[in-house]
């Protein structure tokens, strides 16, 4: 097993991994959690809303005092303005988001509560926002994920939490990917009761009936529901009501964040500064963000989405191959790695819209558009290396070998014989 210090290799543009180096150690910011929010962004909103700079002020006051009191900053993750790491476009913005029902103040305690009790990221997405600000793409992960593991090898994707922490969540995301990530934000689920209480309720339309637990059991009506407090987690939370259990529960997962998403956008909240102001106390407790979310950029990033609706936010699950058993006896989803190939590519260049267009056609049982392959665009560049490696496919540091995909033989080797 590698060194787990040494499970991070940065690829240049493109995924190809450069010649290793030994990087000079990197001092770690110790800065504390930024006590001020995002007010220039709302201020204008807020005197809009209550109509008069002195009342505008107030409320402005109280949403700083909001953030001051409840924001936490993860100082324990590494500076992400890492610029030798799957860097895009700078104006492109990747968060990604984990949820769990098991966290603490601090990463340490997260973890600490992981180990003791075995649990791991309940969800994990990709929030997507290119360049242009053409919308919001929100791609959910499925947590058994059959992938490589920086530095530890073959395992289920949301094992890298359990193994090295909110660091080895986003080398995997990245190597995953072949994407840098800008920014990680994590949530329990508990502060979706909350959340979805102070926006007043939030509404989802229920694809199918199903009843969730064996204990007082909730009873949830195909078609639109109005979803609040603990029925709102307890439709988050469920799996075992479905055959095909993480699926629909990452489904419905989507299905209330984009509720909470119209919910907010709605006429109700954005002229409410007392329901906004309510919305912030209800989240924050219950999150953590990374040290660059500071004011600037949260500034900058509101300032971007102003003209957002709700439609504008895209909502997708990652293509993934079939489900299969380990040796061990473990359940894992192995990747499409024909699927990966074509997201990679349009997540790199900026074409997610193009890409959902692509995946629909695909589960529709349509024949998709076909799809350049890095190799067929170098031949029409001209570009293609006259030792004839496939400038879309990673490296190995060491050999300068291609390795023929992160997911390939050492993956299946690992599969067969150790699981």
């Amino acid at each position: 097993m590698n060194n787990p210090e040494q499970h991070r290799p940065r690829r240049a543009r493109g995924g190809v991994v450069p010649p290793a180096e030994t990087p000079a150690p990197k001092e770690r910011k110790k800065r504390g959690p930024k006590t001020r929010a995002a007010i220039i962004a709302i201020s204008v909103l807020l005197v809009l809303v209550v109509g008069a700079a002195g009342v505008a002020y107030y409320y402005l006051n109280r949403v700083q005092q909001t953030f001051e009191e409840n924001r936490n900053v993860i100082e324990e993750l590494d500076d992400l303005d890492d610029e030798t790491a799957y860097r895009t476009s700078e104006g492109t913005i990747n968060v990604l988001l984990l949820g769990s029902d098991s966290r603490g103040s601090s990463e340490e305690e997260y973890r600490s509560q992981l180990d003791e009790e075995g649990e791991r990221s309940d969800a994990m997405m990709l929030v997507h926002i290119p360049e242009d600000r053409s919308g919001i793409y929100v791609m959910s992960i499925m947590r058994d994920l059959w992938v490589d593991v920086p530095g530890h090898g073959p395992n289920r994707v949301n094992s890298a939490l359990h193994e090295g922490g909110l660091e080895l969540a986003v080398d995997t995301v990245e190597e995953l990917l072949y994407t840098h990530i800008d920014h990680v934000v994590t949530i329990d689920f508990e502060g979706f009761a909350d959340l979805t209480e102070a926006l007043g309720g939030v509404y989802v339309d229920n694809p199918r009936s199903f009843m969730a637990g064996q204990h007082n059991p909730a009873f949830y009506p195909e078609g639109t529901i109005r979803l609040e407090g603990s029925n709102a987690l307890r439709f988050v939370r469920e799996r075992q009501s479905f055959l095909m259990g993480d699926y629909v529960r990452v489904e419905n997962q989507q299905l209330v964040l984009r509720g909470i998403v119209e919910r907010f956008l709605s006429g109700d909240t954005l002229t409410n500064p007392n329901r906004i102001i309510a919305v912030l106390e209800a989240i924050l407790p219950y999150m953590e963000m990374d040290e660059g979310l500071d004011q600037d950029r949260i500034i900058s990033y509101a300032l971007d989405m102003t003209n957002f609706r709700s439609n504008d936010v895209h909502m997708f699950t990652m293509p993934t191959g079939e489900q299969t058993v380990t040796a061990g006896g473990a359940q894992v989803i192995m990747p499409d790695d024909a699927m990966m190939e074509v997201l990679r590519e349009h997540l790199h260049d900026e074409q997610m819209g193009d890409f959902m267009e692509y995946l629909e056609r695909v589960e529709n049982g349509e024949e998709p558009p076909p799809h350049p392959t890095p190799e067929d665009e170098a031949l029409q560049d001209g570009t293609l290396p006259e030792d004839g490696t496939d400038p879309g496919m990673p490296q190995d540091p060491e050999s300068g070998h291609q390795t023929g995909g992160q997911l390939g033989g050492e993956i299946g080797r690992r599969l067969t014989e150790e699981y």
